[in-house]
């Protein structure tokens, strides 16, 4: 296990080296450590409290670092297809937003967008040497399996929160425990991957749909508390807002209509029905492993002996 997570600690260093294409190499250094923060969550009932404090927050710290960039161009992407969904936007308005959204681009790519990477960098280094060192060594699965109930109770939760009270944040929260049990879901797969593969599937699917109906949020968000501040950038007008509002509402009031049917399929289970599984499933294959039997010589080392058989049969 702190194997992989070093691989994802070494791409993440490698991507936020990188001179060219930054925001894709913001975009995928975000990823691995997410899957480092999913892994730290996980196992946090192994780790103690001081410990998983300590490191999540380190992890999540440097993710933060990272968003200001990503999301710049984030809003971009979204702002594009707005428009290439519902036409240009009235009255200028998509002129305005384009140069409120450039000036915004503008800020972040300055010094301050190179220190950030910096400072995400050397804290990347601290958290290489939590998973270099022994702190997983000897963890069993029943401490990640008491990890794995404690996130899709929350998410479970989170879910029924999330449309009982359905603001940008409670949906935001859900996304989240979606996206954290896609990622358990790959990381205990090796209990039963045909079974497994479908959760994490499922769970994939619905953190891209709960990912654009963030985006939206982070668009509405950033031109409420951006329009007029950025340098050279004209003021949206009320109008602009309440154009730019009623699109993105629409768009999400789509997405979540279309995901609670997914949340409710892959949160159907209650959390120790979900834990009782999955364990039954690790220790089946922990047993189908032990009493497998050798395997044979591959094909290809018996080939060299088979070809001088044959040679000596002719003659």
């Amino acid at each position: 296990m702190n194997q992989t997570q070093l691989e994802q600690i070494d791409i993440a260093e490698e991507k936020l080296a990188a001179k060219d294409d930054v925001p894709t190499a913001i975009h995928d250094a975000r990823r691995c450590l997410k899957r480092l923060r999913s892994l730290v969550r996980l196992v946090r009932p192994a780790l103690g409290e001081a410990a998983y404090r300590r490191e999540a927050e380190r992890v999540a710290g440097t993710g933060r670092l990272l968003s200001g960039e990503r999301d710049v161009h984030v809003m971009r992407q979204t702002a594009a297809k707005l428009e290439s969904r519902f036409g240009p936007l009235p009255g200028g308005a998509g002129k305005r937003l384009q140069a409120l959204l450039a000036a915004s681009t503008a800020a972040a790519q300055t010094n301050a967008g190179t220190d950030a990477r910096r400072q995400a960098l050397q804290r990347l280094r601290q958290t290489r040497k939590f998973f270099a060192g022994r702190a997983l060594d000897g963890i069993t699965f029943a401490p990640i399996a008491e990890g794995l109930e404690r996130c899709y109770r929350k998410g479970r939760k989170a879910f029924r929160s999330a449309y009982r009270k359905p603001t940008d944040e409670a949906v935001h929260v859900w996304r989240k425990s979606v996206q954290q049990h896609w990622r358990h879901m790959q990381l205990v797969s090796r209990a039963w991957p045909e079974a497994l593969s479908a959760r994490a599937a499922e769970a994939k699917e619905l953190s891209r749909l709960l990912g654009e109906d963030h985006d939206h949020a982070v668009l509405l968000a950033h031109i409420a508390q951006a329009s007029g501040s950025q340098a050279g950038a004209p003021n949206l007008t009320a109008e602009d807002i309440a154009a730019l509002t009623s699109l993105c509402r629409s768009c999400q009031a789509e997405i979540r209509a279309l995901a609670e049917p997914h949340g409710a399929r892959l949160f159907a289970e209650p959390a120790d029905d979900l834990r009782e599984r999955i364990e039954a499933y690790w220790s089946s294959a922990c047993s189908l492993a032990q009493s497998a039997p050798p395997e044979e010589p591959a094909a290809a080392a018996k080939t060299p002996a088979a070809k001088r058989k044959r040679l000596r049969t002719r003659r």
